[in-house]
């Protein structure tokens, strides 16, 4: 398994997003731990956000998350309440992928992933 950390100025603003989308809160690590990360997941996809400092040069930090596109899948009979979910984020449209596949594609906290129907 593969679970990304996703550099982020403030996890914890971000995971809020994240989560109002409808994804999974799957634990907090609190500030004063040393290590805050935030873990959350959206069906069998999970990912860890982290911060930046110590990880991001000030003068990257606008570079955030450029190209680079997470790839998640998610079961279809959830699909279009996922897509649903995300609206207040403006993904695209629901689409039929060349390689057959049903997807949208959304951007949070600078990171672009794509949503796709299995």
């Amino acid at each position: 398994m593969i679970r990304p950390i996703l550099a982020c100025e403030d996890p914890y603003d971000a995971a809020s997003k994240f989560i109002n989308a409808g994804w999974a809160l799957d634990f907090s690590q609190p500030p004063e731990s040393g290590d805050p990360l935030v873990g959350i997941s959206l069906f069998d996809n999970s990912i860890l956000l982290g911060v930046t400092d110590g990880y991001v040069a000030n003068s990257e930090k606008e570079y955030l998350g450029c190209g680079v596109e997470i790839y998640l899948t998610i079961p279809s009979e959830f699909f279009e309440e996922v897509h649903k979910k995300h609206g207040q984020l403006a993904p695209t449209d629901i689409e039929l992928q060349p390689w057959g596949v049903y997807a949208f594609e959304v951007y949070i906290e600078n990171y672009k992933f794509m949503i796709a129907a299995v």
